[in-house]
């Protein structure tokens, strides 16, 4: 028996040295990281992203159903209408597989939306508040208020689906119009004034929102319907889009969130967290509170080192994207300890493909502005100029330059009276205009071929 006790002695003396030396380890580990990337520009307190107040007669989400409507998690109730409205009728929502395909079946779209024409009013009229501040209690990063990206999702559907109808009637300002709300909805995934919190996914939604918005633009010049107004205005919100700049911004205010929440949260919080609301066993249960808090703060300086390097490939003072230098993600991840990547190798994102969509969406942005000053000349030349230089500074004050590199984006008058407008694209190679390929879903490879504007 004295043994038995001399060895469980022992025994806990080792557990408790284990984790004393573990708990350590891991607080040096962290407040090094966190000393080193503060140095370097990094801001990893969670509070000095929280927004400050704004006045309620200038914030959006003080008018009347905006807040019900476009904030939290769940179904709103803007949302469910749309959505059950939607199943009474055959014309499809999403833009790959678009049903809406001669006048008449334009016109019928249009007629059955038109019903919710009170509600876009709406949207319109609180979007003359300069401001987009959520109120509510921002001390916890993954429970804050958020924009209801579900609403935002089926009102930019149903825009794209009004604009295509209208270009597909001949009606221009019709589906300008709808454009431009599409184009102004994107402030409520911004936060105005500060901009801050931006999280990855709002980010993100407010490329994917783009993304249809681009669609409709290059459909509209496919189809000869933008006319000198429509194209200058189209411009001008061209202009005001820096896609990059708001993704740099959800990696910088991702670190703060993950590791506030990590530091902050008692392990059976974690426990819920990482079960995504399944059943775990009383073991599952166990284990987090056997887990160090050493490795707790390992997996902090984890989280914060590989996404804040995210962004090294974006360089915002000359707005350039260089693929080769963001960093090997699943490469470095295989270099660290398992017990110090475990909770957030769970919730890291797939970088490489975040900032493809971005890169991609941008270049469409920039060609978007270039597209529209040549169908600007078109119209009063009656043909396409045979270098780019021609459209400044009459149909546009500078030429933007394609966001893989920084070169000018490559251009050709083609012999059937069109042209070619294109960006390198990921792999960072002139493919002569080759465009990137997509897969029977419509999800576009973007390792290979160039980014192409359809004409």
């Amino acid at each position: 028996m004295r043994r038995i006790l001399i060895s469980l002695a022992i025994l806990a003396t080792l557990i408790a040295l284990f984790y004393t030396e573990e708990d350590w380890r891991g607080k040096r580990a962290w407040e090094n990281c966190k000393r080193e990337l503060e140095a370097n520009g990094a801001v990893l307190d969670w509070y000095k992203y929280i927004p400050p107040p704004v006045p309620d007669d200038q914030n959006f989400f003080k008018a009347p159903n905006m807040t019900e409507w476009f904030v939290g998690r769940h179904q709103s109730e803007l949302n469910k209408r749309l959505a059950s409205a939607h199943s009474d009728v055959t014309a499809s929502v999403g833009p790959a597989t678009n049903l809406i395909v001669t006048a008449k079946d334009a016109q019928g779209y249009l007629d059955w939306s038109d019903q919710f024409e009170p509600d876009f009013n709406s949207i319109h009229e609180a979007l003359q508040r300069p401001y987009a501040r959520i109120d509510g209690d921002y001390s916890e990063p993954y429970a804050m208020p958020i924009p209801n990206f579900l609403t935002m999702r089926v009102v930019a559907q149903m825009l794209s689906q009004r604009a295509h109808s209208d270009l597909l009637l001949n009606r221009p300002q019709a589906a300008l119009q709808e454009l431009t709300l599409m184009h102004d909805t994107c402030r409520l995934l911004e936060g105005a004034p500060t901009g801050k919190p931006m999280t990855i996914v709002a980010a993100m939604i407010n490329v994917a929102v783009h993304g249809l918005y681009l669609n409709k633009i290059e459909e509209g010049c496919r189809l000869n319907a933008w006319q000198e107004p429509q194209l200058v205005e189209l411009q001008r919100q061209l202009d005001q889009i820096h896609l990059p700049v708001l993704v740099v911004q959800g990696f910088a205010t991702e670190p703060a969130a993950t590791t506030h929440a990590l530091e902050t949260t008692p392990p059976s919080k974690m426990q819920e967290w990482f079960s995504m609301g399944g059943k775990t066993s009383r073991w599952q249960e166990m284990k987090w509170s056997l887990f160090p808090r050493g490795w707790i703060y390992q997996n902090m300086a984890t989280d914060a080192r590989l996404v804040l390097k995210q962004a090294d490939g974006f360089d915002p003072a000359n707005d350039v994207i260089q693929p080769d230098k963001f960093g090997d993600l699943t490469r470095e991840m295989t270099t660290i300890a398992r017990p110090y990547k475990i909770l957030v190798s769970r919730a890291l994102p797939n970088f490489t493909r975040a900032w493809q969509t971005t890169a991609h969406c941008q270049a469409m942005v920039n060609e978007a502005q270039i597209a529209c000053a040549l169908e600007r000349y078109h119209l009063i030349h009656g043909e396409y100029p045979e270098m780019l230089d021609a459209l400044v500074p009459q149909f546009i004050q500078k030429l933007p330059h394609d966001i893989i590199g920084g070169q000018p984006l490559h251009y050709q008058r083609t012999d059937n009276g069109k042209f070619l407008l294109y960006s390198i694209g990921w792999n960072e190679t002139d493919d002569g205009g080759l465009a990137s390929p997509m897969d029977q879903y419509g999800t576009i490879d973007y390792n290979r071929g160039d980014w192409v504007w359809k004409n």
